[in-house]
């Protein structure tokens, strides 16, 4: 046995270690296999994305730049377009009467002097635009010239604003710096709250860069990004000069909102960490998204930095000297992309030069979020060859687990369980198990041993089962007899008790009543023997009605109309009940059926007896309605038929014993209403 056992467990172990060696290779490779691919497909896809970001983000920050120039060439235009206004209006000679246009402007006399003397200005609160002279110049022809040739922009600088997208005031300043401005504002107050109206008191004209000793080609000039002190957030303008032939005449303005510039730049972000940035032909920075102000200066900004304006107007250079490279690539071309550190990591910056203006507009964009698909791509890879090993070892460990399942189940079926289950049965019989039998799984010796063996055993177990069944039916019959007679005998008990002892006892009281009487009165005889005779036939009529009931085959001899009426013939004698009954002649039914209505009959009567009280009772068995009817009906005290009657079942016995027929049972009670119950069978 222990050499079985043993060639067993070799057998088992080298399929085992086969396996284990196997799948060890096999995963190798794959592995390896899937490194390899990894490395490769995320170099590919690194440089393939990174060649394709540069050219659409060169791409982007075109068409960016474009609408950056065409936004700001628009409002520009607007201060040509009013420019040319004047100077024509003026050159043709045409003179308007401005004295019959209300709210208009065109004279010095028409403004006030603010009570610090500072300022000059239109009081009017219908004012269509504001007017503003400085207070440290006195108006004079100069001043009238410069209001009346500006009353005509009234009508003009409402249209030329409304064409502009990131425009937010129009305005013309004169050679004495008076100025008419558009919308109106409330900016008297505000220059004189701000200080501004003091400051430009010491202003000239010829020290703005619009005018000719700044402006040789009179060309429109972009100033440097301000904070407006009218509330309007970060401005930048735009001024285009005015000349009289050869003579300068002031300037058209017009105020640009970097502010929604700004807008514009963080909603230019093509990836999570990138921010866009623009700057003038001097590299001064004019914009910067409010999420790129950290990461443009790399480095931690001062509180002043900090602020909106901060860093706007400062040179890219002196914010991170980073850009120094940079710059000089920018600058030399009107776009392309190269790569910059920032804050320690590679990045890559594209620009895009917006042609009209000089200006500059670049995005930057961590290249780590350019390569970021090659990553996901290479996450994917290990993904999948870790799932790939995954599935490959479960698979071969299920493999290893069958093979061995396998290997163990071929020794133990054909070397080990043979003769473990010949050596089992043998100890059985010595045990006395006769019923024991051994598999036959094969056609070799151990096979034809196992044959011989169960011929052996079916022969004893044959003879030995046939013995048990025997005696097992001896038992079961007998004990089926004691109890059928046990309850026959309680139930004969009862009915005796119930019944004929009662009847008994009555004639026997009645028999004392009868010598009392024949000693004492012989004429009162007749009385107590009428009730002996009464008990004697009431006795009588349950011992019928007990021997029909011992006698079932009678049922079928005598009929259910015999046995009914026997059984009424019981109750009115016992119970002294006015009962009634109304039989057709014997109906044709099965024993069965006769058997069933016979038994909701009787305990139906048995109930009306034991709980009814009742004084009449209507028995009857006739066809109505093409159906054969069984109806018992009191004058009982009734019942509510939908209360439940714990330890009563009574209804419920009529009930099934009505439904094994296919018969229907009604029953109909109520308190004090008695009781109808009725059986109906189709004829």
């Amino acid at each position: 046995m222990f050499h079985i056992k043993h060639i067993s467990v070799k057998i088992t172990a080298g399929v085992m270690a086969f396996i284990a060696l196997l799948a060890l290779v096999t995963n190798l490779l794959v592995a390896r296999g899937f490194n390899q691919a990894e490395q490769a497909a995320v170099q590919r896809s690194a440089d393939s994305l990174q060649t394709q970001s540069y050219t659409t983000f060169i791409q982007l920050t075109e068409q960016e730049a474009q609408l950056y120039d065409l936004e700001l060439q628009q409002a520009a235009r607007a201060t040509k377009v009013a420019a040319d206004f004047v100077a024509q209006l003026h050159n043709s000679g045409a003179a308007v009467d401005w004295s019959i246009v209300p709210n208009v402007v065109y004279r010095s006399s028409q403004l006030a002097l603010s009570d610090n003397g500072l300022l000059y200005y239109d009081a009017n609160p219908n004012r269509r635009t504001e007017i503003l002279h400085i207070g440290g110049i006195t108006p004079n022809a100069v001043t009238d010239q410069s209001l009346r040739d500006s009353a005509a922009l009234e009508e003009l600088f409402p249209s030329l604003l409304a064409q502009t997208e990131t425009g937010v005031g129009i305005y013309f300043q004169g050679p004495q710096l008076t100025m008419r401005y558009y919308p109106v504002r409330g900016l008297p107050e505000l220059e004189l709250q701000s200080g501004a109206a003091e400051a430009a008191q010491n202003m000239h004209i010829e020290d703005f860069p619009v005018a000719p000793n700044h402006n040789l080609k009179r060309e429109t000039v972009w100033l440097p990004p301000y904070l407006d002190d009218a509330g309007q957030g970060l401005l930048i303008s735009a001024d285009t000069p005015i000349y009289y032939g050869d003579d300068f005449q002031g300037y058209i303005g017009i105020d640009v909102s970097l502010t929604r510039l700004i807008e514009r730049l963080n909603q230019l972000k093509p990836t999570e960490n990138s921010f866009a940035f623009l700057m003038d032909s001097n590299g001064l920075l004019i914009a910067v998204s409010q999420a790129g102000t950290g990461k443009l200066a790399s480095r931690a900004l001062t509180e002043q930095e900090q602020a909106s304006n901060g860093l706007l107007g400062a040179s890219l250079t002196d914010i991170n000297p980073q850009f120094s490279n940079w710059m000089e690539s920018a600058t030399s071309s009107e776009s392309g992309a190269s790569e910059i550190t920032l804050n320690g990591q590679s990045a890559l910056i594209t620009h895009a030069s917006l042609p009209d203006l000089g200006w500059t507009l670049s995005i930057v964009v961590p290249l780590n979020e350019v390569t970021a698909e090659s990553q996901s791509v290479a996450r994917s890879i290990q993904a999948d060859a870790a799932s790939t090993v995954r599935n490959t070892l479960l698979i071969m460990a299920l493999f290893f687990i069958g093979a061995a399942l396998v290997t163990i189940w071929l020794s133990r079926r054909f070397l080990t369980r043979p003769i473990t289950q010949i050596l089992g049965g043998v100890r059985a019989i010595t045990a006395g198990d006769l019923k024991v039998s051994v598999p036959v799984v094969s056609k070799d010796e151990l096979g034809e041993l196992a044959a011989s063996f169960n011929q052996m055993t079916d022969e004893l177990n044959r003879r030995t089962y046939e013995l048990a069944q025997t005696s097992a039916e001896l038992q079961l019959k007998e004990t089926q007899v004691k109890v059928a007679a046990l309850e026959e005998r309680q139930r004969l008990a009862r009915e005796l008790h119930d019944s004929v002892s009662q009847a008994l006892y009555g004639i026997a009281l009645g028999a004392r009543t009868a010598q009392t009487q024949l000693e004492r009165d012989p004429a009162k005889l007749a009385e107590p023997l009428d009730y002996i005779l009464s008990l004697a036939e009431a006795g009588l009529s349950e011992m019928r009605a007990l021997i029909f009931e011992l006698r079932p085959e009678s049922l079928q001899n005598e009929g259910l109309v015999a046995a009914l009426t026997k059984q009424a013939d019981a109750l009115r004698a016992r119970y002294k009940l006015d009962l009634i009954t109304r039989f057709d002649p014997e109906p044709d039914l099965s024993l069965e059926i006769k058997e069933a209505l016979y038994r909701i009959a009787q305990e139906a009567l048995h109930n009306i007896a034991k709980h009814a009280h009742a004084t009449r009772v209507e028995l009857s068995l006739q066809t109505k309605e093409e159906k054969l009817a069984l109806e018992i009906r009191d004058n009982g005290k009734g019942f509510d038929p939908v209360r439940e009657y714990p330890g009563h079942l009574g209804l419920k016995s009529m009930r099934e014993r009505a439904a094994q027929i296919n018969g229907e049972f009604y029953m109909e009670s109520a308190p004090n209403a008695g009781t109808v119950i009725t059986v109906r069978l189709p004829k």
